[in-house]
């Protein structure tokens, strides 16, 4: 998941969120980074649903970007 989406969740009030991300690998490339994730679909969706506060339009470029980034991925894994 991107970094500023990872970010974000943060201030997340579940703590399988949490977990996940202690357990996640931050890996960086050029500007910015990435954290690798281990978890169940329904965790990356309900991660996705908490965000979507990225995807308003009060939200700066770079998250509208994570959160749309991180999105296409979860509707390529659904739709397998």
């Amino acid at each position: 998941m991107p970094g500023l989406f990872a970010d974000h969740l943060e201030d997340a009030q579940d703590a399988a969120v949490h977990e996940a991300l202690r357990s996640g690998r931050t890996i960086r490339r050029g500007q910015g980074y990435s954290v690798r994730v281990t978890a169940p679909l329904a965790l990356h969706q309900a991660a996705l649903e908490q965000c979507a506060a990225l995807a308003d339009d009060g939200s700066t470029p770079a998250g509208r970007k994570a959160y749309r980034t991180h999105a296409d991925r979860i509707a390529a894994a659904t739709k397998k």
